[in-house]
């Protein structure tokens, strides 16, 4: 059985070894363009956003995974002094968030 890891290890090794994009609105293109293979999204998001994103993902069968925290908390999570409201994974690298049965 894999041991557990927590979501916010598994975002600090995804900024350091794969390919992401910051913000709603480059996550929103990154998911229209079909180049987002999964979306994490923090619990407080402005309702249009959330809806847009979740709408996007839906067509483009896009996973996403809730970070359960403020943006705020996420960009302290990433390393960034600034909050970051939604990622966009380009490429996981060796974090394991888009594997089957995680988040």
């Amino acid at each position: 059985m894999p041991k557990a890891v927590s979501l916010d290890n598994e975002v600090r090794l995804l900024i350091k070894t794969g390919k992401v994009v910051l913000g709603a609105k480059k996550s929103i293109e990154a998911v229209k363009l079909g180049k987002a293979k999964g979306v994490i999204l923090v619990t407080k998001l402005p309702k249009h956003i959330e809806n847009d994103v979740l709408y996007y993902s839906r067509i483009g069968n896009v996973k996403v995974i809730r970070f359960n925290g403020s943006s705020y908390d996420l960009g302290v999570a990433i390393g960034k002094p600034f909050p970051v409201s939604t990622i966009a994974i380009l490429d996981p690298g060796e974090s394991s968030l888009l594997e089957e049965g995680e988040a």
